[in-house]
């Protein structure tokens, strides 16, 4: 209608107008014309920015990126590809360990892909701070749909001192399961409170059953115990600052959670020699019949359950009962990150692939193939998935995320968490002295950080 009324108006200025004076008044009035035009296209575009419809590089784009060779990238990249024929995803594929070297080593050259897997915490921090990861502003996260796609507790898992550097793919919780057949086969039900779980732990000792299975070797698998134990003993708040070194490992409750630990090993509440045992060796004592609980996270499902033809039914997660509020479980996000330094188109159309894979109705179409428990509002895994079905219904609900240790902690404090840990397990150090040697790291860590 503007046009329109553009034109009537040029014809009505020009029609009484001697020939040679004609192009004198076009030439402006089509200039205004030809302004007033690109502004409506530019108001068109931030109007669909603020509506949350990202722009779409026009020409031909590839983007790199670098993820682990055993996810399953490709079947969101044909589908992108698909919907945007002049984008193409160049994925280059490593092993686990390979790609936390490949972004430490390409960090330093100052070479990063356009787009990469990453994980949070401790292993992304030296990125976001160091300015090679984007950060996704309040206005970049309504352009791309973040701030409505994904659920509040992936997003605050993910942030690094408030900030997001990266979009959410996957969430993991980790937590309690147990065997639902040996529960059954002893009167037993699931531990609501932290107390039921060491009344079954009891009782589970007396029937010759090893009430946790672990993997202590590496340290990882006891530190979800003893996280565990700190979320009980200290509580979230406490917890958080912990882990933000602004409260004191040396500090009574941290105490009691490392006491705790120690009185579950001097129990037998853990498998003889569980500090040598490597963690892939755990899950075989429950599904022997030989332990009844383990700490462990949704990948078993596909991984080791459905993989050994059993049925994941017989395995149940549960919320870990530490008795506190919010309600909390371990658990860490899986994130796509961006280069600061990638060229404008590429930037823009490696946002647009977190974007479209994190869009409820492509995610619900690939969650069978892209695993779970997704990122996304609403997207829930396979009916025959109950283990990550049951999880992803916590993450859509109350249920919040605290950070492992080994992920929360700088890791020089995590070897020393580890080795204070490790040494209680062995009986070396008292509980008190594990602390204190935690927290004299933490001191010399921030004195040397300063």
């Amino acid at each position: 209608m503007i046009f329109a009324f553009q034109e009537r108006l040029l014809r009505r200025l020009i029609d009484p107008l001697p020939r040679p004076n004609i192009m004198k008044l076009i030439k402006p009035l089509l200039l205004g014309a030809t302004l007033l035009g690109a502004q409506l296209l530019a108001s068109m575009s931030s109007a669909q920015a603020a509506a949350g419809s990202p722009e779409v590089p026009t020409g031909n784009v590839t983007i790199s990126l670098w993820g682990i060779a055993t996810q399953p990238w490709q079947i969101m990249i044909d589908d992108f590809q698909k919907t945007y024929p002049n984008l193409k995803v160049k994925w280059t594929k490593y092993s686990t360990d390979e790609m936390k070297q490949a972004v430490r080593v390409a960090s330093a050259a100052g070479k990063m892909s356009d787009t990469w897997f990453n994980w949070g915490g401790s292993l992304a921090a030296p990125y976001d701070e160091g300015g090679h990861a984007l950060e996704m502003t309040p206005q970049l996260m309504a352009e791309y749909g973040v701030d409505k796609n994904i659920v509040p507790a992936a997003l605050d898992l993910a942030r690094n001192k408030g900030k997001l550097y990266g979009i959410p793919i996957w969430v993991r919780p980790m937590t309690i399961f147990y065997k639902k057949s040996i529960f059954d086969k002893y009167g037993l039900t699931a531990p609501k409170t932290f107390d039921e779980l060491e009344k079954v732990c009891e009782t589970l000792k007396s029937k010759g059953i090893i009430p946790v299975a672990c993997g202590g070797k590496f340290s990882w698998m006891t530190m979800r115990t003893t996280d565990f134990f700190v979320e009980h003993f200290a509580g979230p708040a406490m917890h958080d600052k912990l882990f933000a070194l602004e409260a004191s490992y040396n500090s009574p409750e941290v105490i009691k959670a490392f006491t705790k630990l120690k009185e579950w090993v001097s129990k037998g509440y853990f498998n003889d020699g569980f500090i040598s045992l490597d963690p892939n060796q755990a899950l075989p004592l429950l599904q022997q019949d030989k332990a009844a609980m383990i700490f462990q996270g949704p990948w078993i499902e596909d991984q080791n359950i459905i993989a050994s033809h059993e049925d994941p039914n017989n395995y149940v997660p549960i919320i870990a009962p530490a008795d506190q509020k919010p309600v909390r479980v371990s658990g860490f996000q899986e994130q796509l990150q961006f280069w600061t330094k990638s060229k404008p188109d590429q930037q823009k159309a490696a946002l647009l692939f977190a974007s479209f894979i994190t869009t409820p109705e492509v995610a619900k179409r690939h969650v069978g193939e892209f695993g779970a428990p997704s990122t996304v509002v609403g997207v829930l895994p396979p009916e025959d998935h109950p283990i990550t079905t049951q999880m992803a219904k916590w993450l859509q609900g109350e249920v919040q995320l605290y950070l492992p240790t080994d992920q929360a902690l700088p890791q020089e404090l995590v070897n020393a968490f580890f080795q204070a840990q490790d040494s209680l397990v062995l009986g070396t150090i008292t509980p008190e002295a594990a602390c204190a040697q935690i927290q004299k790291a933490v001191d010399q860590y921030k004195a040397e950080h300063k």
